[in-house]
């Protein structure tokens, strides 16, 4: 496939909000778990699941964009990429490309190289959000 240099903004605000419906049925199942703690264990396992899968999609809904419009700086959109190679091949370890200055003081989820990666609903809803507005400025269609 051939990598793609401009989205369209309706393209960008369905994605978004594709993402955000699934965002709103977590929450949803949290609200509705009973409230003396009996689920606690349980919802705990969904969301770190839920999130890495979550995290992979999103970066699945851009997976050909083209890398030379990102910029040369450290950014959510990077650090996404990163972050689903690094749960894939690095076991959950954070390992960004050595040149790519991700670390703690610029990824949206604080984490150093060789960290854990955690991604619970607040840190991702924040790099999900990092992560759309980033594409829509370096991505979206000149009207």
């Amino acid at each position: 496939m051939h990598e793609i240099d401009s989205y369209s903004g309706d393209y960008i605000a369905s994605c978004r909000w594709r993402i955000e419906s699934q965002v709103a049925a977590f929450d949803l199942l949290r609200a509705q778990a009973p409230t003396d703690g009996s689920m606690d264990g349980a919802l705990q396992d969904i969301e770190d699941e839920f999130f890495v899968a979550m995290v992979a999609q999103l970066e699945g809904m851009f997976a050909y964009r083209r890398r030379e419009d990102e910029g040369s700086a450290p950014g959510p959109l990077q650090e996404l990429r990163a972050v689903v190679v690094s749960l894939n091949a690095n076991g959950g370890r954070f390992d960004p490309p050595a040149a790519s200055g991700l670390d703690a003081s610029t990824t949206v989820l604080r984490i150093d190289p060789g960290d854990p990666i955690v991604l619970d609903r607040e840190g991702f809803q924040e790099l999900s959000d990092a992560f759309f507005d980033a594409l829509e400025d370096a991505y979206v269609e000149a009207a």
